[in-house]
């Protein structure tokens, strides 16, 4: 589900406007589902002015609820602690897991943005909701230069009873480095420690990063499988792969290029447009207009237990021309209003594929195409603009359908139910599309059979 419908631009009517950098965890203790983000708070977007970390609870992964902050007001101040630098002004990018009877949170506080000097915390507590509680500082990278990676962006990954911290951010590259299993704090008592770069950018032109990483391991497939982002945040950021057999990497791209310094991974997502039947304004926003969307990043994998599937769980800029603004730090183009989004993930030839439409519960079942049609296709251009649709008309045998993964789902541009397609072409790019129609309704027995 898409946790932004146009006519919510508000907090208090939607719970998921304002996510940025989101995680997300099923409990098995309460049974229930929570996202975890970065703090974001103000009049735009109606949240209480407190910094703690955000959190929004969900009994089906559908329906959110905003149910304030969750780290206690001792962890708040100790980690806003920057001795005789100004105090931290916000929390970055938690993520949150239940391991050993306990919930253990991963959050960044670093020195100012755009800063490498940074912390990344461990706080634990009892119950999802908190109140957190600091254990300790797992990686931190005050007093470094920039030729070392950033403590920020914490992500856990697990290999058997190992336990792993994936960091880092921009400068140098994103990391990967060994915690104890028993206690979320580093293996060898160092947080000074870095661990191994798993991914740099190289001497390229093109768009900066990463950041914003997770690393995934899908058994069906035996990858480990490093995501992560390029770009800038406030606009053309984009989520890339790669791959590896071994949690320590190498990961590579389609091509076997290692994303340490020769590749950025494979692209999966980036800015778009889909053509849309959408309210020319609201009542909240004057001057508003269908845009798209951009910067889709920073997100996470999030296997559900419950559907038994896979999710990409990562955040989104409104498109519409009224909400862009030059951003006072970099000088460069933003857009101002952010939501959550969460993206049925498919595997196919052993890479993953995004859904083009967020997910609203429906069967993610694959189908096959048995019929001409037209479809509003996408791909996704490595210069990190805004992917605009064309309109083509596909037959069963086209390379497109055959090579991807078809769908039914929500039309979110238009408000019906559609088929969706994902998939990547023989050059590697990855594309989007949906069936288009003009009918109220359409008979999709006509179209597509179960494979």
């Amino acid at each position: 589900m898409l946790l932004l419908r146009l006519n919510d631009y508000h907090a208090r009517s939607n719970a998921c406007a304002g996510v940025h950098d989101p995680s997300m965890m099923w409990d098995p203790v309460t049974r229930n589902y929570y996202s975890y983000c970065t703090d974001v708070y103000g009049p735009s977007i109606s949240l209480e002015v407190k910094i703690g970390i955000p959190v929004r609870s969900s009994p089906d992964l559908l329906h959110f609820t905003y149910e304030g902050t969750v780290l206690s007001d001792a962890a708040v101040a100790q980690g806003r602690d920057n001795g005789a630098y100004p105090p931290t002004q916000s929390f970055w990018a938690p993520f949150v897991e239940y391991v050993h009877g306990e919930y253990r949170m991963y959050y960044s506080a670093t020195r100012a943005f755009g800063s490498s000097e940074s912390r990344i915390w461990l706080a634990v507590a009892q119950h999802p909701l908190g109140p957190f509680e600091n254990r300790g500082v797992v990686a931190d990278t005050w007093g470094t230069d920039n030729s070392l990676p950033n403590a920020i962006d914490p992500h856990i990954i697990w290999d058997g009873e190992r336990c792993y911290l994936v960091y880092g951010s921009f400068f140098g590259g994103i990391y990967l480095k060994e915690l104890s299993g028993e206690t979320g704090l580093p293996l060898d008592g160092d947080p000074r420690s870095l661990g191994r770069c798993i991914a740099r950018k190289g001497a390229w032109s093109g768009p900066d990063g990463p950041e914003g990483a997770a690393v995934a391991y899908v058994p069906e497939t035996g990858y480990f499988y490093l995501f992560l982002s390029y770009g800038w945040l406030g606009d053309t950021y984009d989520i890339r792969v790669g791959r590896s057999k071994q949690v320590s990497g190498p990961y590579l791209d389609r091509q076997g290029l290692d994303l340490v310094e020769r590749s950025p991974g494979e692209k999966l997502a980036g800015s778009y447009r889909f053509d849309a039947a959408a309210p020319n304004a609201h009542d909240d926003v004057p001057g508003w207009h269908w845009g798209g969307f951009r910067g889709p990043g920073h997100g996470v994998p999030f296997f559900d237990p419950v559907r038994k599937a896979w999710f990409f769980v990562h955040h989104v800029r409104d498109g519409a021309t009224v909400n862009r603004f030059t951003d006072s730090f970099e000088g460069r183009e933003s857009y101002r209003r952010h939501y959550g989004v969460i993206r049925a993930m498919f595997f196919r030839n052993g890479w993953p594929l995004f859904s083009p439409e967020p997910y609203t519960g429906e069967d993610l079942q694959p189908l096959r195409v048995t019929a001409e049609a037209d479809w509003e296709l996408l791909s996704f251009c490595e210069d990190n603009s805004q992917c605009s649709s064309t309109v083509r008309r596909l037959s069963p045998d086209d390379a497109l359908l055959r090579c991807g993964v078809v769908h039914a789902c929500r039309d979110f541009e238009n408000g019906k139910t559609t088929l969706a397609l994902t998939g990547t072409d023989e050059l590697g790019i990855a594309y989007w599309g949906k069936l288009r129609y003009t009918e109220d309704s359409i008979d999709f027995s006509k179209i597509v059979a179960e494979r």
